[in-house]
């Protein structure tokens, strides 16, 4: 007889009237002890909802919570953490300029005379907790200085903190590398393995199948099954996930190019004193996905930059369909020429505070669309790009309110739903589950079919040789061209020169 589980969630339900979404139907699953369980679905199936409400964020409209076999009800995160339940959400909630000790014990802080703050103590059970869970974390850095594992680590030690019995990560690997995925989950076993419950919350079902114990799928809202990894496999969990999904197969490589789109001639760039960029030489033609896939710390996000035309190159240029791109006006660059999904979704693609109507229209808007007819134009334009997204909201909820996988579904269906010469997508399906991933990756090819010429630039190689015509490595600022995608173009070639192995 298996014991008592550690935490039961019976029968949840929970509507959102904003947005006229129906988040969770009758949700129910359980979290023993001292297992890895994973909550997987599609953008929008309830993944977010539930851990919210398990950490004391949202209520639910009915059902019940049990913790060892009590009845529970959490009015906000303080009353989870009485519990022993932690959260580390998808949005951050570190205070960026604070440190690493200062966040930890945010709304905890220790007092001396029960007044003044005891920072000696602060720092000291930081540096405590950070040994006892091994993370390697200086209690005096700064959260915005550290990099996307450090500040995953601070989150989690955050969560540990305030609950040690339960760990809930809500895709806790969408701002890291694989590489960086791959030590997260390391981590993720040895806390299971000393004791602490965890309920990881994903779409990416790779990471699942090699580090879950069991696995629960949730589709629009409801429980569809929960299962073993060995009786299942990455197809045919996507499949269960999905209301209606393939395993993607991409075509071949395009035979045709036509005229340059960007080209990079000598481009250098500098950070403080660090060569950042270096002799960039490339081209991007019509009608190919030109692809370049690089870790963290090696220029992605500079050439992200230069290519979006946010800065210049110290050397060299950097030329838009033979235009340097620093002299196109603004203005015509973004409403008809280029098509940008940046890596920032929410600081440059998106406008938090504007209705998902605003943010679906805001691309190309002129004054002439804002006359009555103009604007129900836009709205049956927006209702539009919204369906075909696949995401189930009103047009005039304020867009934060969406799962970030929704947000990235929306400013794909702006960018990508309109042809443009040129296109930047800078990991494009970040946040993605599988299903949208097919249809972000079918639609960068459709546009490259239609003439587009595609600059990718992404962290993951399973993106790179879904969708990259051709493949190139950027590895310590440097460009390694490999050419056609082909048979001798192989995932462990392209890994070996991400690591710097083959360089």
């Amino acid at each position: 007889m298996d014991p008592q589980p550690l935490l039961e969630v019976r029968r949840l339900v929970k509507t959102f009237p904003s947005t006229g979404t129906v988040a969770l139907d009758g949700v129910s699953l359980v979290l023993k002890a001292g297992e890895i369980h994973a909550v997987v679905g599609e953008n929008g199936a309830g993944k977010s909802t539930l851990a919210r409400i398990l950490s004391g964020l949202d209520r639910p409209d009915s059902g019940s919570l049990r913790v060892r076999g009590r009845e529970v009800r959490f009015r906000r995160p303080r009353d989870a953490e009485r519990h022993g339940i932690g959260l580390v959400p998808q949005q951050s909630l570190l205070a960026q300029h604070l440190t690493v000790a200062e966040n930890l014990i945010l709304g905890r802080e220790p007092r001396v005379l029960g007044i003044f703050l005891d920072r000696r103590r602060s720092y000291y059970e930081t540096a405590l907790a950070s040994a006892n869970f091994s993370f390697p974390l200086d209690p005096g850095a700064v959260i915005s200085r550290l990099s996307p594992p450090e500040r995953r680590e601070a989150e989690i030690l955050r969560a540990l903190a305030r609950g040690r019995d339960v760990l809930i990560l809500d895709e806790p690997t969408s701002i890291l590398t694989e590489s960086e995925a791959e030590s997260l989950f390391a981590l993720l076993k040895r806390l299971r393995d000393a004791g602490t419950s965890i309920l990881l919350i994903s779409h990416r079902v790779r990471e699942v199948l090699s580090s879950a114990d069991r696995i629960t799928i949730l589709r629009n809202g409801s429980v569809v099954d929960t299962l073993r990894p060995a009786d299942t496999d990455e197809c045919d969990l996507a499949l269960r996930m999905a209301s209606s999904s393939s395993c993607f197969t991409a075509d071949g490589p395009a035979v045709t190019r036509g005229q340059a789109v960007f080209r990079f001639r000598g481009a250098s760039l500098r950070d403080s004193d660090r060569v950042t960029l270096r002799d960039l030489d490339f081209e991007v033609r019509r009608g190919e996905v030109y692809g370049v896939a690089a870790l963290a710390g090696n220029g992605l996000g500079a050439l992200e930059d230069l290519a979006g035309g946010e800065r210049t190159c110290d050397q060299g240029v950097v030329e838009l369909l033979g235009r340097d791109l620093s002299a196109w006006p603004r203005d015509e660059l973004r409403s008809s020429i280029l098509s940008y999904l940046p890596t920032d979704r929410d600081g440059r693609g998106l406008c938090l505070g504007a209705t998902i109507l605003e943010n679906l229209v805001a691309r190309g808007a002129s004054l002439r669309d804002w006359s009555r007819s103009g604007r129900a134009a836009q709205r049956a334009e927006a209702a539009r790009l919204l369906e075909a997204a696949g995401v189930r909201a009103r047009l005039d909820a304020s867009v934060d309110v969406l799962s970030g996988g929704n947000r990235q579904r929306v400013l794909s269906a702006r960018e990508l739903g309109s042809f443009a010469p040129a296109v930047l997508a800078a990991n494009p399906t970040q946040g993605l589950d599988p299903r949208a991933q097919e249809e972000t990756w079918n639609r960068l090819r459709s546009l490259a079919r239609e003439g587009a010429g595609i600059l990718l630039l992404t962290s993951s190689v399973d993106e790179l040789f879904a969708v990259a015509d051709r493949v190139a490595v950027l590895y310590r600022g440097r460009l390694t061209e490999l050419g056609v995608r082909s048979g001798e173009v192989t995932a462990d070639r392209v890994t070996r020169l991400l690591t710097g192995a083959a360089a």
